[in-house]
């Protein structure tokens, strides 16, 4: 039977045992517990015991990013202000109310926030001159690890063609949203009077930039630390009231009993806190692809699924209004247009749409299922396969609110977009807390897609322009500059996404060739549902099977159409069209997409012709850099 020593003495000779189970062992236990338990409650209901909140003080590293928006007023009438500011947009809506100034850069600026100055006298002045310190404001604690990019976006929307956006009152509301600011202390401006009749007004700006302290939330290990300091200072002196001697085994088994509470309560602890970045109730998927990739199929099978509210190239209205500016340009207006859609707030296109409109003036409203369906329209169910025809015939005609009334009954929010050229201009999209967003980013052959585009050679001129920066004039691409562009916007996405993945990007980033989409569709389609948390409903199973088993590669007056095809026969039709001239071509320009995604290069007409020779590699995952690579004109 196995004993218990109570008490030892080594100078006296003196041992007292006693049975497990006896009265003596048992009072033994309860004095332990009373020693090293009540410390703990104690330490633990007084409020003390988790750190919730603790600060540490940092230099905060400095950039000034030269963007300036300044606005004198001159009178109280309306129109009585000069301005200038360093966004071409703004500059051009002011007309003669525009100044260029003369600039003398004196100090630099912290991250993309704002420092907020307003100065005005009834005296004629020569000079303003302010001298303040730039300092950090938060409304909730950082995290106690990795990076926050939330914020990592320009305060003012500078590629924005509508003047309510350079309003300071709209754009001082959209700042203060954010839980992180900075706010601009310049107690004592000074006017300074005296001006000569040719010498300009200045505006003299200090701007410093102390110690900040930062307030951050504690990690776990820190919690569990700090913890333990407030045990310890409740326990100790309590052991030390009571001389007891208890053998390291039942020392032992009290420690892990504590320790075990200690993570239990920090589990509780942390069930509890609230959660400032919970995700949405609803999942967002960007398919993010290039004209002419096989985008519109893979939108269809994601708008056909009775849980998708789908819209495709919704920016198409941004480029259309804008579209005397470049690609890259309107990106943050798209980036910000793609964001209202995802959040069901379909007034973002009362920018492009300012008329009264009906769901037909959304760009190819009728490919969504979810606008020809209930509560948009009554004519389909929700488990319905439509059909375009039909839905332009009978719901066209149903006022434009339906869009964001629909929207926000479905679980997943789904837009495809062929207007994005570098992943990192969603980096504000894929950071924010209020967005559960993944991307699908869809590649295809770039020969196959050369092919494609010979079919559409009118209807991507304006495109075409666009991405060349030709100041709104329509280009044909018979020399595949734009086929070069959208080669080197496939390499940077799937390079950032794979090779120099941010940790925010981990499990978010899916990218599909389109030769093995109608190779095996219902394979990848299962891959790419299972990636958006859908689930293959057996009637969209045989729809799939029934357009990728047509007769046929389609009409060139199907270019823009999803008809019932064959759809391996698409993938290979450029081997039996495009001339090897014009392949060579294409694989000059776009040699390190087709090496990056996996296709091989043809070095022969004889190798062309050869369909059993397969063009479609492995996927591998493959070392590249534009960096390395120059094309010839």
């Amino acid at each position: 039977m196995a004993r218990l020593e109570l008490f030892s003495h080594a100078g006296l000779r003196v041992r007292y045992r006693a049975g497990l189970c006896s009265l003596a062992a048992l009072g033994l236990l309860l004095l332990a517990a009373l020693t090293y338990l009540p410390p703990l409650l104690v330490a633990y209901r007084s409020q003390g015991l988790w750190l919730k909140q603790s600060t540490y003080m940092e230099q905060p590293t400095i950039q000034f990013r030269y963007e300036v928006l300044l606005v004198a007023m001159t009178g109280a009438e309306p129109g009585s202000f000069l301005a200038w500011s360093t966004f071409p947009t703004f500059n051009r809506l002011q007309q003669d109310q525009l100044r260029v100034p003369l600039i003398s850069r004196m100090s630099t600026f912290v991250m993309q926030s704002m420092a907020f100055i307003q100065s005005s006298s009834p005296i004629p002045g020569s000079q303003l001159y302010v001298n303040g310190d730039l300092k950090l404001y938060q409304r909730q604690s950082l995290s106690h690890c990795g990076v926050d990019t939330r914020y990592n976006v320009s305060v003012i929307n500078g590629t924005s063609p509508f003047a309510s956006d350079y309003e300071i009152t709209n754009i001082i509301s959209a700042y203060q949203d954010r839980n992180v600011t900075t706010v601009f202390y310049g107690p004592n401006p000074v006017w300074l009077v005296g001006r000569a009749a040719e010498a300009p007004f200045v505006i003299n700006v200090t701007i410093r930039y102390p110690m900040e302290v930062i307030l951050y939330q504690p990690g776990f290990w820190e919690m569990i630390k700090f913890a333990w300091i407030q045990y310890g200072n409740s326990c100790f002196p309590s052991t030390s009231m009571v001389r007891l001697r208890i053998s390291s085994t039942i020392v032992v088994v009290f420690l892990m009993i504590q320790t075990g509470f200690l993570l239990f309560m920090y589990v509780q602890h942390n069930n509890f806190l609230p959660r400032s970045e919970e995700k949405p109730s609803q999942v967002h998927i960007l398919i993010l692809s290039s004209w002419r990739s096989g985008s519109s199929f893979v939108g269809q099978l994601f708008s056909q699924h009775p849980d998708v509210f789908y819209l495709m190239e919704p920016a198409w209205h941004v480029w259309v209004t804008m579209y005397q500016n470049s690609a890259k340009v309107l990106q943050m207006s798209v980036r910000d247009l793609v964001r209202s859609v995802f959040k069901c707030d379909m007034s973002v296109f009362d920018a492009y749409m300012p008329w009264k409109r009906n769901l037909s003036d959304l760009f190819q409203w009728a490919v969504s299922r979810a606008l020809c369906s209930a509560p948009a329209c009554d004519s389909f169910q929700r488990t319905d396969i439509t059909n375009e025809m039909a839905c332009k015939t009978l719901c066209g005609k149903y006022p434009f609110s339906k869009v964001e009334e629909a929207c926000k009954t479905y679980s997943h929010v789904v837009v495809k977009e062929v207007r994005f050229f570098d992943l990192t201009v969603l980096y504000p999209l894929l950071t924010d807390a209020s967005l559960n967003l993944k991307v699908i980013h869809l590649v295809r052959d770039p020969r196959a897609v050369a092919k494609s585009r010979e079919q559409s050679v009118k209807a991507l001129a304006r495109d075409n322009g666009i991405v060349l920066s030709m100041n709104g004039t329509k280009v044909e691409d018979s020399k595949f500059k734009v086929m070069q562009e959208v080669c080197r916007s496939h390499v940077q996405i799937y390079e950032t996404a794979t090779q120099k993945s941010p940790r925010f990007l981990k499990d978010r980033y899916l990218m599909i060739r389109f030769e093995d989409l109608v190779r095996d569709p219902l394979s990848e389609i299962r891959d790419m549902y299972k990636f958006a948390d859908l689930r293959l409903t057996p009637k969209l199973e045989s729809w799939i099977y029934n357009i990728t088993h047509g007769q046929g590669a389609g009409k060139k007056k199907e270019a823009f159409k999803i008809t019932s095809r064959d759809a391996v026969n698409v993938s290979q039709a450029w081997r039996n069209i495009l001339s090897f001239q014009k392949i060579k071509k294409v694989q000059e320009v776009c040699r390190g997409a087709i090496n990056m995604l996996g296709y091989k290069l043809l070095d022969s007409e004889r190798e062309q012709k050869d369909l059993s020779l397969d063009l479609v590699l492995p996927r591998q995952r493959k070392q590249f850099s534009w960096a390395s690579f120059s094309p010839k004109n």
